[in-house]
């Protein structure tokens, strides 16, 4: 369990985080992260998870409460080097285009 309470934008957002490994084994765990802008008086709800499919894949996903959706698949192909393949949809506005990206972070 990690929970945390952090103050950004100088002072202008407040941010409440909370994480929590359900399965050691395979790297499950859920997480939540409340926002609140002071300047716009608004509130943003993050809820996310993530799974481990083999000791080299992860898949994560979260939503929030204005609607987007985003994914990713990220796979440590050489010891410290990753690729990860994401997408995110805004579901309040399906007819626009999701977004997708491609990602390569090389170690040495």
């Amino acid at each position: 369990l990690i929970a945390s309470l952090n103050v950004n934008d100088k002072g202008d957002t407040l941010n409440a985080s909370y994480y929590h490994t359900v399965s050691p084994l395979n790297n499950t765990a859920v997480g939540a992260e409340l926002s609140h802008s002071f300047s716009s008086n608004e509130n943003t709800l993050t809820i996310g998870t993530q799974h481990a499919l083999d000791p080299l894949t992860l898949v994560k996903a979260r939503v929030n409460n204005y609607g987007k959706a985003s994914t990713l698949i990220q796979h440590e192909w050489c010891p410290k080097s990753l690729v990860t393949l994401s997408g995110e949809v805004d579901t309040r506005a399906i007819e626009k285009s999701a977004k997708l990206g491609l990602a390569v972070a090389l170690k040495p």
